[in-house]
Order: C-alpha cells, then sequence, then structure tokens
C-alpha cells in the first residue's frame, strides 16, 4: 500500500518550547507536546500517542471533523487495545528513531518469545511456510468449488483460522470502538483514508491496495462478517514477503486513544456491540470453518509422522 502523501487535517502532537518561571530558580525554557491540527501528515499521527476522548459522541465529532477535511479517501476503522510501534529493538532506541504505529497483516507479523511478548522481526521462510500453508488448506477447503482466492483468503482471516496477507477493518465505529475497549478500559481507534470501492473487490494499481467488502462475498450464512460490517484491505500484488508496502499505518489519517477509565465513554443510547453479536454462536460457517482447520492439521501431522 503506497503510503498517503501530503498535509492532513487531523490531530497530532507537536513539540514546541516554552518560557516557563518556575519558583525559585527563575524563567527557563522548557519543551512541551502539544496538539495540533493543520499541516498533519501520515507520519506524525503514527508518531502521536493518539488523541484522548472520553465518550463515544466525542469520538463520533472528531471522526466526522476529520472525515469532513479529507474528502479525498473513504473513510475505514479499525479497535485495538494496544498501539504497537515500531523501532522498538534497543538499536533503533540507541539510534533515537522514532516510534509509529504499525498495522501488519498477520501472515507478517512476528511470533512470540517464550516470556510470550512478540519477537521484533519474522524471517522471509517463515513467512513463504505460512503462504505455502494458507495455499495447502485453500486446496483442502475448496474441493470440486472454485472460488477465487480472495473469497477464501476472506473467510480464514475474519475467522481467525489461518494467517492471511489482509487486514480486518469495518464501516462501523461502535464496532471499532467495541474491539478497542472489549478487554480494557482503554484502547485505540484508528481511521484510515482508503480509496472508494468500486466493486466487491476493488483492485487500486496505482496505489497498490485491494479492497473487499465481506458482505458481498461471503455466503449468506457467515454472520461474523456482516454484523460486524467488515472489509478487508491488503496489498496488491500480493507477494510471500514483508514490506513496507504491507503495512496499513501508511494509511491512517487519525489514531485516537478511547479512554473508558471512568465507565462513561458509552451512554444508554450508545452501547458497545455485544460480544453475541460480535461473535455470533449460531454461525454456521465458522462451525465449518473449524472442521476444516482441525482436518487440515491432523492430515499435515500424519504426512509429517510419515516422513520422519
Amino acid at each position: 500500500m503506497r503510503p498517503i502523501e501530503g498535509t492532513l487535517y487531523s490531530h497530532f502532537q507537536k513539540s514546541v518550547t516554552k518560557l516557563v518561571r518556575k519558583k525559585g530558580s527563575g524563567w527557563n525554557f522548557e519543551r512541551e507536546l502539544v496538539w495540533e491540527r493543520l499541516d498533519a501528515t501520515v507520519n506524525k499521527i503514527r508518531a502521536s500517542d493518539g488523541y484522548r476522548v472520553t465518550s463515544f459522541r466525542e469520538l463520533m465529532d472528531e471522526v466526522a471533523y476529520v472525515t469532513l477535511s479529507n474528502r479525498n479517501y473513504e473513510m475505514y476503522y479499525r479497535g485495538q487495545s494496544r498501539d504497537y510501534k515500531n523501532n522498538q529493538g534497543a538499536y533503533y532506541k540507541e539510534q533515537n528513531r522514532i516510534a509509529k504505529s504499525t498495522i501488519y497483516p498477520t501472515i507478517c507479523r512476528p511470533g512470540r518469545k517464550p516470556d510470550g511478548t512478540l519477537k521484533y522481526s519474522i524471517r522471509r521462510p517463515q513467512i513463504q511456510t505460512r503462504y505455502d500453508e494458507l495455499r495447502d488448506i485453500i486446496d483442502a477447503f475448496s474441493g470440486k468449488r472454485s472460488y477465487f482466492n480472495e473469497y477464501y483468503y476472506a473467510l480464514f482471516q475474519h475467522y481467525d483460522i489461518l494467517p492471511t496477507p489482509f487486514i480486518d477493518v469495518t464501516q462501523s465505529l461502535r464496532v471499532a470502538a467495541t474491539f478497542a475497549l472489549r478487554k480494557s478500559a482503554t484502547g485505540y481507534v484508528y481511521v484510515f483514508g482508503l480509496p472508494y470501492p468500486n466493486q466487491s473487490i476493488s483492485y487500486f494499481r496505482d496505489m497498490e491496495i485491494v479492497l473487499m467488502k465481506l458482505q458481498n462475498i461471503v455466503p449468506a450464512k457467515a454472520l461474523r462478517p456482516r454484523f460486524q460490517e467488515g472489509f478487508l484491505v491488503g496489498k496488491f500484488p500480493i507477494k510471500p514477503t514483508k514490506e513496507n508496502g504491507d503495512d496499513l499505518a501508511n494509511r491512517m489519517v487519525a489514531k485516537f486513544l478511547v479512554d473508558n477509565t471512568n465507565g462513561t465513554f458509552w451512554d444508554k443510547y450508545f452501547q458497545p456491540m455485544p460480544d453475541d453479536v460480535l461473535y455470533p454462536k449460531n454461525d454456521d460457517v465458522e462451525a465449518e470453518l473449524l472442521k476444516v482447520k482441525e482436518h487440515f492439521r491432523t492430515n499435515t501431522l500424519e504426512k509429517i509422522e510419515t516422513w520422519v
């Protein structure tokens, strides 16, 4: 995905110098981070801490300002409990690299260390192995049915069957905020500026983006993507590598720190989406996919034992 270039109208943090008088030490110059809106850029937004909002109504108002001030893009949202940033390794910190939000597809994300924390990088052979597994399970799942690969990517990604080269987003701000606060009192809601879709699966060659509207792709019995108003976005063309173009943060036009510490983020008119709606229990497609996943893993283990 090619990054958004030029200036945006959105919240970002700017370092300014202020003359401050302190008792007993006279006047001193101090650096302070302040919030600005004019002349924002994607990198400035990614490097920020996230503009704090304490109610869903406030979030809606702020997103409206961002949307109306950046009309060249269709807005999509994503909610996370944590803001993952790059340049966190010791080497990068020693080089004073600025840490910025990063959002890679699951197939490009590193594994976890023994203590449960994420590794800083992933090797290319591991990514290739994941693509091979994805291809194999598509072959096992498709059988005599012949669909385009994006159909299977959509199902496997949204139902957490296997890592894919796509990232979940939604056009429901309520869904995004619910995911951000689902397991914690604070979280992050990201706003991404993407091209206006022209089909169920929209390919934008010049911007290296593919965008899928799940409601127009998945079977009617697939409840989860419909209830979540889900879309998938990824880099086009798809390649078994990890590159800067895989990072959805290249399209970030706003970052909000949603804060429900006081329990007042939601009100009686704007409630979070219930878990039974986000993850419906009577989803026949999910049940079928889980069977395929278990069958695939069992057969893979049998093959490995045979090879040994």
